[in-house]
């Protein structure tokens, strides 16, 4: 059976049964039917019961179908929670408040439907028991969006918008939790339009220059 394995139980499974073919072209339907199979089982199932048989079987393809497109079960999980934040976010620019609405607009994106909130819900619960897992989920998915947060909150100093004497990487934890907090704590609706802008802006209220 494969499975990732939480802490202490064992290894993890191997990376590929079968190597890429080279000029085998990729069917679109086929990765899109392995993703879906793969939030599917997630909502279901949690992380332990998300195995690469199950998606196979779900799918209605092969596993080495699946080892072709993707290293292991790890990098197809990280990959089909991935698509559900969407790209990363085009910040406008045009000023700090604009950007941190668009990155908390991004970050609650992707719960629109129940099972959507599902596989959100089953991260949270169960993450910390797949380091290996956690790792990379934050290395590919989190990491990005906390380097363009970052690029933010640096071009926002550059303009006057906020005091230069701010540490960026607790300014990153401050600007970030609101949304946050609101996803944790109501995890079947995302907030409003309305109610990001408050957030962004009782942030801003206590981090802007004050002249």
């Amino acid at each position: 059976m494969t499975e990732i394995v939480p802490v202490g139980a064992g290894p993890l499974e191997p990376a590929a049964v079968e190597p890429r073919r080279a000029g085998r072209p990729r069917s679109e339907g086929a990765d899109r039917a392995i993703i879906e199979a793969t939030l599917d089982l997630l909502a279901d199932f949690g992380i332990a019961g998300t195995t690469i048989e199950g998606i196979a079987a779900r799918a209605g393809v092969g596993k080495t179908t699946i080892y072709r497109r993707w290293k292991g079960l790890e990098s197809l999980i990280c990959d089909a929670v991935a698509e559900l934040k969407g790209p990363l976010p085009t910040l406008p620019g045009t000023s700090i408040r604009d950007d941190l609405i668009a990155l908390s607009e991004a970050a609650a994106r992707g719960r629109e439907s129940a099972r959507n909130r599902k596989v959100y819900a089953c991260f949270i619960g169960e993450m910390a028991r797949y380091p290996a897992l956690d790792a990379q989920y934050r290395s590919s998915v989190i990491r990005p969006r906390r380097e363009l947060l970052a690029t933010a909150l640096k071009n926002a100093i550059e303009r006057g918008e906020l005091r230069d004497d701010l540490d960026l990487d607790i300014l990153a934890e401050i600007v970030s939790a609101p949304t946050l907090h609101w996803l944790l704590h109501n995890p079947d609706r995302s907030p409003t339009r309305r109610q990001l802008e408050q957030f962004v802006d009782g942030v801003l209220d206590g981090v802007g220059r004050g002249d």
